[in-house]
């Protein structure tokens, strides 16, 4: 795989993509009436691979096997990306609404761009010292990376909290080709192209400082794709709440899930990471959709018991809702992630499982009837899901190596 993302790189990887849109595009505009091509814009293939993704997703989550790495994964991303391109398609000639259109279309950029994109990604280490300027940097796997410009520590300091001894940000006075600039955690700063983040340090005696560099040119394909998405999910949340309770027990158990999150944290020491403006709004995000899948399921099951047609509907709705916020909730933990560990999404354990509870309720928006077996056994699937993302997770294999798992 190493060597095909070398070869794949920028100009041909841009090649590639605008080979592969148009392709799709040409398929579903003059082979449309083909029962494959047909095929792959069909409810049934969306759930198919919505499925194949939260198995993928769960397996890497779960056990850390890095399966994003391999050829299968490669595969899947295409299908799913000319199934995007189908639905769009096919979303555009029916005059779909807007929050339908944004939200495939979202999606479907941020894995074009993540895809093809990916060969032209450089991340890297660098090691700098007092008075010694640097212009390397090293990569995972060790190879050398020459950078277009020149690194000097200047200065080293760690703001601890009172009790002297849990340190509060870490925070490296660089000069960049004799520019002073500053690094710290959820603080990077940007040279040519590059963007710097504050990495690691010398535990011992303060010499040095480990920035981490990291050149993306198609960040702002991703982004905007991250934007529309936002906005077609923003778009799903209106006119879907009929009945009075659920406003109220929804707060009440946002407040309590709330509660509960926060119970295990320590704010008196805490870490760097988490010392962010994005941490309120993605976890009271989070907390909003977790107790609408709550309150969906249980609707759910007294629209069952009691026959009722509009309590289905209204479970429907907040289903519907609850995805919208657990997406909103992924792409406001995606920019924190950015801005504290320079990558949008690190393939980490707890980050994979919210992307599985997200893809089972799609699964569930994209049933036909949802009154059936299979309309339940989904919406268990995804709360199910739920439980292993808020908590689950610190239990699992892959948590010994999470950036989410953080200590009291």
């Amino acid at each position: 795989m190493d060597s095909l993302v070398q070869i794949l790189q920028f100009p041909a990887s841009l090649l590639l993509a605008v080979a592969f849109l148009l392709a799709a595009f040409c398929l579903c505009h003059y082979a449309g009436s083909n029962s494959i091509v047909k095929a792959f814009g069909s409810l049934l293939t969306a759930r198919i691979l919505l499925a194949i993704g939260a198995i993928i997703l769960a397996i890497e989550g779960t056990w850390s096997i890095p399966l994003h790495r391999s050829y299968v994964f490669l595969v899947f991303a295409l299908l799913l990306l000319f199934a995007l391109t189908a639905t769009i398609y096919n979303g555009f000639k029916r005059k779909a609404k807007p929050g339908f259109l944004l939200n495939h279309i979202g999606i479907y950029l941020i894995i074009w761009a993540a895809l093809f994109g990916s060969p032209d990604v450089s991340r890297s280490r660098m090691i700098v010292g007092y008075g010694h300027p640097q212009k390397m940097a090293y990569s995972s796997d060790g190879k050398v990376i020459s950078l277009p410009f020149e690194v000097t520590l200047t200065d080293f300091h760690i703001d601890y909290y009172s009790d002297s001894i849990s340190p509060r940000q870490f925070t490296s006075d660089i000069m960049v080709d004799g520019e002073t600039m500053s690094v710290s955690v959820n603080n990077p700063c940007s040279a040519q192209g590059y963007t710097l983040y504050q990495d690691s340090y010398d535990w011992e005696t303060h010499q040095y400082t480990v920035l981490q560099v990291v050149s993306d040119p198609w960040l702002p394909v991703v982004f905007l794709g991250m934007t529309l998405l936002a906005l077609g999910s923003v778009l799903l949340l209106f006119g879907r709440w009929k009945a009075r309770f659920v406003i109220p027990v929804t707060l009440l158990l946002t407040i309590v899930f709330t509660m509960l999150t926060v119970a295990k944290i320590n704010f008196g020491t805490l870490m760097p990471a988490l010392r962010s403006w994005w941490f309120v709004p993605h976890l009271f995000i989070y907390m909003i959709a977790y107790s609408l899948m709550a309150i969906a399921l249980v609707i759910w099951i007294a629209a069952s018991l009691k026959k009722r047609e509009s309590w289905q509907t209204l479970s429907d709705n907040l289903v519907r809702s609850s995805s919208a916020l657990l997406i909103i909730g992924m792409l406001t933990g995606s920019v924190w992630a950015r801005q504290a560990w320079g990558d949008y999404w690190a393939w980490d354990a707890k980050e994979n499982w919210a992307a599985v509870t997200w893809l089972v309720t799609l699964m569930h928006l994209h049933l036909k009837d949802k009154s059936g077996w299979k309309a339940i056994t989904i919406l268990i699937l995804a709360f199910l899901a739920l439980q292993i993302t808020w908590y689950g997770v610190n239990y699992l294999p892959s948590a010994i190596n999470s950036l989410h798992t953080y200590n009291s």
